[in-house]
């Protein structure tokens, strides 16, 4: 299996945002995006599952074209959730989640045996089973978001793309999140996900991806990537790259910001 960009120009209403970018995701691992605002991360994501098509290069899924396969094709492979997801105001939980099945069916067969204890094992998953009967619209942003994270679940896909996930959650249902999208790998899927905080990026994913401008900077595992280097000058901060003592992670403290001029300034 395979994701990747070849040589792609990434782009909107004319701005180009990358240009020349080739990529490959990590397969197998919990891949978190990380890079200052407006460099490229959620693009990238788009790329991928085909919601943003290139203006110039290739986006290839086990070596053929996306733009070549048909979406039902794609989506039995790739699960993506952008950051704004949107749904119909009436729909209940339950049915929002069984959406994730719809690649595996066709107009002679609208629901599958395995179908339903796909979507309850994906509720549990996720915390949501008391919401099911709930409508979307009576939900909170953090509970709304937990039930596409099951839909994601239940399209049990080999490649889940996740934009931003942990926005909307408050912080133990960011870390249930994050420790989901280790089952997720541990399971065999491999997961791309943008990430803010740097911190929870390196005690929870296996491998990082640093974006700047619209290039990839920096690959690899989190105690190779993270430098005090790489913090000043792809995200502007003054920091010390510590030790978590709990996971062993790299955990960045940051001192001071870095300007233009190179002054700091606490």
């Amino acid at each position: 299996m395979s994701l990747s960009l070849e040589n792609v120009t990434l782009g909107y209403d004319g701005t180009v945002v990358a240009s020349g970018l080739d990529f490959v995701v990590p397969e197998g691992e919990f891949t978190a995006v990380i890079g200052p605002n407006g460099c490229g991360k959620s693009t990238l994501l788009k790329a991928l599952a085909r919601v943003l098509r290139p203006s110039a290069g290739r986006v290839l899924l086990d070596g053929d074209d996306l733009r070549s396969l048909r979406p039902p094709a794609v989506a039995r492979r790739v699960a993506s959730l952008p950051q704004h997801p949107i749904a119909p105001e009436s729909l209940r939980v339950r049915d929002l989640v069984a959406r994730g099945r719809h690649p595996y069916h066709s107009l002679w067969r609208q629901w599958l045996p395995g179908d339903a204890a796909i979507v309850d094992a994906a509720m549990v998953a996720t915390g949501i089973t008391d919401l099911a009967d709930r409508l979307l619209t009576d939900l909170s942003g953090g509970q709304r978001q937990r039930v596409w994270i099951a839909m994601v679940l239940a399209q049990q896909t080999n490649y889940v793309l996740l934009d931003e996930p942990t926005s909307f959650l408050d912080l133990a249902h960011q870390v249930e999140l994050l420790h989901l999208c280790q089952d997720m790998r541990a399971d065999g899927r491999t997961v791309l996900t943008v990430l803010h905080d740097i911190n929870q990026a390196a005690r929870y994913a296996s491998h990082l991806v640093v974006l700047d401008r619209g290039t990839v900077v920096a690959s690899g595992e989190p105690a190779e990537v993270l430098t005090t280097e790489l913090l000043a000058d792809v995200f502007g901060v003054d920091g010390v790259i510590g030790t978590d003592p709990e996971s062993r992670t790299p955990m960045v403290t940051v001192r001071a910001r870095v300007h233009p001029g190179g002054l700091v300034r606490p």
